[in-house]
């Protein structure tokens, strides 16, 4: 390092090395409170120290690089502690590169951390690199960055007092001996009570400076300090403590004090082991104090001694350098003969290599060979497999055609049934417009509340193909709660089914949202134009194995209702997309259910007035019985396909019943083979021709055309 950046002058260089000055050259995690860590890293961080401490270099390094290999990306502190020590290992290893490379991603991670207390070792670890490496405007500029992130700090009185060494130290290189006094002042008094290896650095840094300027009294009382502060167990650095405050004292020309400290010097220095280079100093000092005091024959003794323990030292130095070079010409030694052996191996690998490329060029040979009659053997086996080959092909072609079409089905399925979804919510936004229309605020609130419920409902649904009975009469009631709200005197309606559907161990599931266009043709068509009272019943039954769904209104009939249409003007959509999407649903199950419409006339129900008109002839099938009431009806009563359901009578209306039609209204699907059936309950009208499948579906009296003759499937049950 520079002059006083730890070190003095006046061979005070020497003694702050070996006086503890080591520790402070070292300052950063050992001078460093360590912060709570988990128990691994807390131990990893000690024995760093402790590894650092007992000088075992190696295992320090190794065991920082092991720490830094495995080392998570939030164990910074453990990190930081990894990159110091294997920046001071390089730098005793003369690395200096390799320790700058490791002190700045010590400091990187500190800042990272924001550890302003070990952000301030690194850069004290810089500064000191940077000086050896005589790079001083580089050091300079981490000594101004150090003390003002030391002052700014204010927690670590050992790293300001630091910092204030290091500029007092630059402004010695500079030789502005006032500003270096005044920062080593400045140390001290930062320091002061404290006994510490850093402040015994800053008074012999000061009593340096002194004795430059000719103030070699006070530089004697600063070591003086510095001798009283330190270890009396440490021998071999109070004997170079005892050294330098023996020069100041010769400067200040105090012989015999001086005289006699050295004398304690070199007493100390026989004791700890004789260091040469000390004793020669301490000879050739003691030479020149008694040649100062007229003994030129004992300063001649002492400048003997020193020459002879120079010869010694030199001789000393010659050998060490002696065993350096045999070292270093057994090691090229080594690696001359490493070399040999390895072009020996490297020729002898060449002719392994040769040689089995010649064993490996055989057997690829034979194996060709091998490969050329099993290719001849496999091509006339291959002919023979030739056909059944194809025609597995063509099988599996098939197969997959099928699966397309399959898929294609559905698809087109999923389609329609998105497309109904926008249908049905028009229509709910349509009921809750009109309600708003004429006012009535309050119900449409209720309305638009239950249509969101409504809503959420469908949106479960439409995700699946098939839902169980019980949610598809859940999802009927609230839409018919929706529409009673619609009408002033209210409207009467029930959805129920047989209790086997309901209560059987396995569930009975149904096409989602498959019979509210149904009710919803029921209620715009027979429902709405109708005045008095409105009744509409939702039943499913068990049928034959199947699932019967009956959707029955008492509305004003098919001749009675207007051609009505959507508010807007646009086609009901709704029946349409449910027979397209029935076709396809009978399409994948294969035909094992079927839809069947039946159109039923009021006159075929409702009694009263002229009583049931005649009915046509019957064609040459069994003809079906037609239901109807003179005088007053039946209760409904199951018919088979093509036939209608029996209804309660009306008085005061007579009326036809269609061609296979029974009385009542309403639409009915169920699982019997097509063509006509009997009518259900008794009253004064005719049979009536049976009615081809897929026929007219009349819901609430508006006539629909649905499946064009081809059978569908509504709704199926396993049994």
């Amino acid at each position: 390092m520079e002059p006083r950046d730890l070190v003095g002058r006046i061979g005070l260089s020497a003694w702050l090395m070996r006086s503890g000055c080591a520790a402070v050259l070292l300052t950063g995690p050992g001078f460093l409170p360590v912060h709570a860590q988990p128990d691994r890293a807390h131990v990893a961080i000690d024995r760093l120290h402790q590894l650092r401490a007992s000088d075992q270099l190696d295992s320090l390094e190794s065991l920082a690089k092991r720490i830094l290999t495995g080392s998570t990306p939030t164990a910074g502190s453990l990190r930081y502690e990894a990159e110091w020590h294997l920046a001071f290992v390089r730098e005793i290893h003369d690395d200096p590169l390799g320790a700058t490379e490791h002190a700045q991603r010590a400091l990187l991670v500190a800042r990272e951390e924001r550890d302003t207390a070990r952000m301030l070792g690194s850069l004290y670890q810089l500064t000191k690199f940077n000086v050896e490496g005589r790079h001083y405007e580089e050091a300079d500029r981490h000594r101004h960055k150090h003390l003002a992130l030391a002052r700014a700090y204010g927690k670590d009185t050992i790293q300001l007092a630091l910092a204030l060494n290091s500029m007092g130290s630059m402004f010695s290189r500079l030789e502005h001996p006032d500003s270096e006094v005044y920062y080593y002042r400045a140390g001290i008094r930062v320091l002061a009570g404290r006994n510490h290896a850093v402040k015994q650095a800053l008074l012999g840094n000061l009593a340096s400076a002194l004795s430059a300027q000719g103030d070699h009294d006070e530089a004697a009382l600063l070591l003086q300090q510095v001798v009283a502060g330190m270890d009396s167990t440490d021998l071999r650095n109070r004997a170079w403590a005892l050294n330098n405050l023996g020069q100041s004292l010769m400067h200040a020309q105090r012989y015999k004090e001086a005289l006699n400290v050295l004398n304690v010097s070199d007493s100390l220095n026989n004791e700890s082991g004789g260091a040469l280079d000390l004793a020669i100093e301490l000879a050739e000092v003691r030479a020149d104090i008694l040649e100062a005091m007229g003994d030129h024959a004992g300063a001649f003794t002492l400048i003997k001694q020193a020459r002879d323990l120079q010869d010694t030292l030199f001789v000393r130095s010659m050998n060490e350098q002696l065993l350096e070079l045999e070292t270093k010409f057994g090691t090229q030694l080594k690696e001359e003969e490493i070399q040999r052996l390895d072009a020996q191996t490297r020729a002898q690998e060449e002719r392994l290599r040769l040689r089995n490329i010649q064993l490996y060029g055989s057997i690829a040979l034979a194996i060709l060979l091998l490969g050329a009659v099993l290719l001849v053997w496999g091509s006339l086996r291959q002919k023979r497999k030739h056909a059944a080959v194809l025609e597995k092909l063509n099988e599996d072609l098939k197969e997959q055609k099928d699966r397309i079409e399959e898929i294609n089905r559905l698809l087109q399925l999923k389609v329609l049934r998105t497309q109904m979804n926008p249908h049905f919510i028009y229509n709910s936004l349509n009921a809750i417009a009109n309600l708003v229309k004429k006012g009535e605020s309050i119900a449409a609130s209720a309305y638009l509340d239950g249509f969101a419920r409504l809503l959420r409902m469908v949106l479960d649904q439409s995700v699946k193909d098939r839902v169980p009975l019980q949610d598809e009469m859940a999802f009927l009631r609230q839409y018919l709660k929706l529409e009673a709200m619609r009408f002033e005197d209210g409207l009467h309606y029930t959805v129920d089914a047989e209790p086997g559907l309901l209560n059987g161990d396995d569930d009975v599931l149904v096409p989602t949202l498959l019979v509210q266009p149904f009710v919803e043709n029921a209620v715009w068509h027979g429902l709405a134009a109708k005045e008095g009272e409105k009744k509409l019943s939702v039943r499913f039954a068990e049928r034959d194995g199947k699932v019967v769904c009956t959707v029955e209104d008492n509305g004003v009939g098919r001749d009675a209702a207007p051609k009505r249409e959507h508010p807007d003007g646009s086609a009901s959509l709704g029946l349409q997309l449910t027979n397209e999407r029935l076709q396809l649903l009978a399409f994948q199950l294969e035909g094992t259910g079927r839809v069947v419409f039946t159109d039923l006339k009021d006159g075929a129900r409702r009694g009263g007035g002229g009583g049931g008109g005649p009915p046509p002839p019957p064609p040459p099938a069994p003809p079906p019985r037609a239901g109807g009431g003179g005088g007053g009806g039946g209760p409904p009563a199951p018919a088979p396909a093509g036939g209608g359901r029996g209804g309660g009578a009306r008085p005061g209306r007579g009326g036809r019943a269609p061609p296979g039609g029974g009385a009542g209204a309403g639409a009915r699907a169920a699982g019997p083979p097509p063509g006509g059936g009997p009518a259900g309950g008794p009253g004064g009208g005719g049979p009536g021709p049976g009615e081809p499948q897929g026929g007219a579906a009349r819901a609430g009296g508006r006539e629909e055309k649905a499946g064009g003759g081809v059978p569908v499937t509504l709704m199926n049950r396993p049994f």
